[in-house]
């Protein structure tokens, strides 16, 4: 009667334990929505030219200032976006100009932050460069002569 009762104990304690199967609600990959194009045209590119152009007005309201802060961060994020997996080209030249490209939004955000218009503006080479570097690299017909 013992080995009966400690049976059943055992497969209740067995049915209880927890699954060695993924949980249904385990982080799903990622999947690409947009395009590479898209990924540039929609999210990078306006977000950069916030940056590239700040200079155009430099009596900033506290929107503006808001607006940058938001554009800095994005262009930053956007840069982590490019070098999830499922986006990245190669694990070398395309990471170190991810890189670039997250460290010049990284910059942006803290000089948008404390409202430094002169240390945004500075950062313009910067940006160029990131943008350029890439483009040089993977983006076919760049700089081709017409």
């Amino acid at each position: 009667m013992r080995l009966l009762v400690l049976l059943l104990l055992a497969g209740a304690v067995l049915a209880q334990a927890p699954s060695t199967q993924a949980p249904s609600n385990a982080a799903p990959g990622l999947k690409s929505i947009g395009t590479m194009s898209e990924v540039m045209v929609r999210i990078i590119f306006p977000t950069s030219n916030e940056i590239f152009y700040v200079a155009r007005n430099e009596n900033k309201t506290e929107k503006d200032w808001e607006d940058l802060r938001n554009n800095a961060v994005m262009l930053a994020e956007a840069a982590n976006l490019l070098m999830a997996d499922n986006r990245a080209k190669d694990k070398d030249r395309w990471m170190k100009d991810a890189t670039l490209l997250r460290n010049v939004g990284d910059k942006a955000f803290k000089a948008a932050k404390v409202k430094d218009l002169e240390g945004l503006k500075a950062l313009n080479d910067e940006l160029y460069e990131a943008c350029q570097s890439c483009h040089e690299h993977y983006r076919p017909g760049y700089r081709r002569k017409l």
